[in-house]
């Protein structure tokens, strides 16, 4: 599915349509030159960085916001605002991880926006999980009650995250969705290592607790 919308034009340039693809394109230029060509007036050349980052974009967003529909605003008002602001970009910092401030930012002010509380995840398995639990043809299915358990363990689980406070889930979509590191996490929330290191042991023990007690209502 492409999210498309047509980018504000910054100060001496016409627009740029901002497309966001359900797949990402392969680096086969740095960010450094995309950006370049974008700066010296090439601005059809941001569509490069859109198709890089788009799908990551939007499975960060998706962590935040609960609406589809929303998440798809705020993934292309993410890419509008970076388009405009894209002269502030000084290079100190990955390009990944200064677009990843402004959806982060963008997704948490349209929560505000709309009092509406972010999202539980949609937790996926790895390719290793799936291989691991797939069930060959000659094997026999999952029985009903183990299925239901497992839907029922996914529910809190997904529960359990989307009643994490903001502070907490973030930290936890951007470790363990996205895979930031410590630094890369400390950039887009504008915090200390210390900060994300305190708050993401805190909301994994929150998570731990909450499905502690889910289990035991089970037995």
């Amino acid at each position: 599915m492409a999210v498309t919308a047509l980018a504000a034009a910054r100060p001496g340039y016409r627009p740029v349509r901002v497309t966001v693809r359900s797949k990402e394109a392969g680096p086969a230029v740095d960010d450094a030159e995309v950006i370049r060509r974008v700066r010296s007036g090439e601005t059809d050349a941001f569509g490069v960085l859109v198709d890089r980052y788009g799908a990551r974009l939007a499975r960060l967003v998706r962590g935040f916001v609960r609406n589809e529909e929303d998440a798809r605003d705020v993934v292309q008002d993410a890419f509008v605002k970076a388009y405009a602001r894209l002269d502030r970009f000084d290079g100190r910092s990955a390009f990944y991880t200064w677009l990843y401030r402004i959806a982060a930012n963008t997704a948490m002010d349209h929560n505000k926006k709309v009092r509406r509380r972010p999202p539980a995840l949609l937790l996926e398995e790895s390719p290793e999980e799936d291989a691991k639990n797939a069930v060959s043809p000659a094997a026999p299915g999952p029985s009903p009650a183990r299925g239901a358990m497992t839907a029922e363990l996914r529910r809190s689980i997904d529960d359990a995250l989307d009643d994490l406070p903001d502070v907490y889930r973030e930290v936890i979509v951007l470790r363990e969705m996205e895979g930031l590191s410590y630094e890369d996490i400390s950039r887009v929330l504008r915090v200390s290592r210390g900060t994300v290191e305190s708050r993401l042991f805190r909301a994994r023990e929150r998570l731990r607790e909450r499905l502690r007690r889910e289990m035991k209502e089970w037995e």
